[in-house]
């Protein structure tokens, strides 16, 4: 077919990990970013050439620039650049790029592929790196050792930052109930699934285990994983010291780790480019893109289902016109297992399903660098559809929040136009929530968290009259309340709820 010199196209993938071994260097992120960005350069085979085109260097947003100031030095104990974007251009030789920095969230890479790409078809930019970095892994090291380090960077120049724009991420019911991390959340997500299933308790982990298996065994071959060591559904499956509840139900095995030093990069430019520079043939297109956005977690229909996370997916596919039989591979994001299991929903995908579900070895195993982790999983997408020796497609879908926003790339080793813009879909609040329920409940989900100290059990409920949501905890004066949260399964129990400063949770005495 005959290719619009204007396509936008991705020419160079590259990423860069740095474990704690023999060979650490103790880099900091924006160092790591900039070996990704020449990982990248290098891989289109032009880089010298290229160099002076590109004019747009996008940063996805660092952890330390997506948290509230009061936990900035927690993430960020030895400072940080005031702008990573302009610090990682200060290490490049791209003498005509000026810098973007991201909003916070996983579902930013993909978004950014699709804005750039617009802005390349348009005629508006000439080439464009994308790229970002964690290295949460080396400053924690750092203090374990006593080391200080000075990362702080000051760095002249403009720079379009975005803002954090994480407000979706905070919620006054559940964060007063003492859920305020993905760890404390995501949970609540998959035991409604687990209910809408009819699994048991045991059940459901097994199932778990079995699909985590399958991200474990890609990360164990992959050079960049950060954690390498494969592990067997049996050892993802049973609690240990070394593999604790986290959050019931998952263990540790199955959610992201965040103590990584990962840095990855994408190069995009237009079909012209490529073919003047001669390296057309490691060109990749996107064909489909589709994105999505939820209300808060509690205002939704049902907080173990993602309405926008299938509309995206359906989106994608329906703008690069192809089936979901048609994707070869996919790398779905992977933060905690729910996540994945409604994307494979979306997708028509089951557990026995033969084609790879990741292609990094997901955030429980390769690695979960922030808001960056779909960067890496679009240059692995990148360099699998390079390998194909037949016109192949993958898909790659970026998560971020509550399952609350969506974005899907659906890639190819064969030429299209660039996708036109499909508008976002936005899923309804249908739910309403009380924050002082009436006595009579329902749970409708429940997680209890394990802490130093303590044990508590986060339940999510409806009220009996009129099916409003509400947030309690678990009587922590109850042992043998606790005790049966930990060990029955309370979904669907009808309890009382106490009206105070955390509402209280006990069971009906009749």
């Amino acid at each position: 077919m005959s290719i619009d010199p204007n396509t936008p196209v991705l020419l160079g993938a590259g990423q860069f990990t740095e474990r704690l071994d023999d060979q650490f260097e103790g880099l900091m992120p924006e160092d790591l970013a900039a070996r990704a960005c020449e990982a990248a350069m290098a891989d289109t085979a032009a880089a010298e050439l290229l160099s002076p085109l590109i004019d747009r260097l996008a940063c996805v947003r660092l952890f330390a620039h997506s948290v509230p100031d009061f936990i900035v030095p927690a993430i960020a104990p030895f400072g940080r650049s005031s702008s990573p974007p302009l610090s990682i251009l200060s290490r490049l030789t791209l003498p005509n790029a000026s810098a973007i920095y991201s909003r916070a969230c996983g579902d930013e890479p993909q978004r950014l592929v699709f804005e750039l790409g617009n802005a390349l078809a348009r005629g508006k930019i000439n080439g464009a790196i994308i790229c970002g970095a964690e290295a949460l892994a080396t400053s924690r090291q750092l203090q374990r050792q006593g080391l200080s380090a000075d990362w702080s960077d000051e760095p002249d120049g403009e720079t379009d930052d975005r803002g954090a724009c994480t407000e979706l991420l905070f919620d006054a019911e559940l964060n007063r109930h003492g859920a305020w991390n993905p760890v404390d959340i995501y949970p609540l997500l998959e035991q409604v699934r687990r209910g809408e299933l009819g699994f048991s308790k045991s059940a459901y982990r097994a199932q778990l285990a079995e699909l985590m298996v399958r991200f474990s065994s890609v990360a164990a071959a992959n050079p960049y994983a950060m954690f390498g060591d494969a592990m067997t559904a049996a050892e993802i499956g049973e609690e240990s010291s070394e593999n604790r509840l986290m959050g019931d139900p998952h263990l540790k095995s199955m959610v992201a780790k965040d103590g990584v030093n990962q840095a990855s990069a994408l190069v995009l430019t237009r079909w012209e480019t490529a073919q003047s520079l001669g390296v057309a043939d490691r060109a990749i297109f996107l064909h489909g893109h589709g994105t999505g956005s939820e209300p808060q977690v509690l205002n939704r229909r049902s907080i173990g289902e993602s309405e926008a996370m299938s509309a995206a997916y359906r989106d994608a596919l329906a703008v690069a016109r192809i089936e979901a039989e048609q994707i070869g591979a996919a790398d779905l994001y992977s933060c905690f297992p729910i996540a994945v299991w409604v994307a494979m929903d979306a997708l028509g995908m089951s557990l026995d399903d033969p084609r790879p579900l990741t292609l990094t070895g997901g955030l429980p195993f390769f690695g979960g660098p922030g808001n960056n982790y779909s960067t890496h999983g679009i240059v692995e997408v990148v360099h699998w559809l390079r390998a194909q020796s037949e016109p192949s497609y993958g898909v790659v879908g970026a998560n971020g929040g509550y399952l609350s926003k969506h974005a899907v790339g659906v890639y190819a080793n064969i030429p299209a136009e660039f996708p036109a813009a499909v508008p976002e879909f936005k899923a309804s609040e249908v739910v309403s929530v009380v924050s002082d329920p009436e006595p009579d409940g329902v749970i409708e989900s429940y997680t209890v968290q394990p802490r130093k100290g303590s044990t508590t059990a986060v339940v999510v409920g409806r009220q009996v009259s009129d099916g409003r949501r509400w947030v309690g905890v678990a009587d922590p004066n109850d042992a043998a309340l606790l005790a049966w949260f930990q060990k029955a399964d309370p979904l669907g129990e009808k309890v009382m709820v106490s009206v105070g400063e955390r509402n209280i949770v006990r069971r009906r005495t009749q």
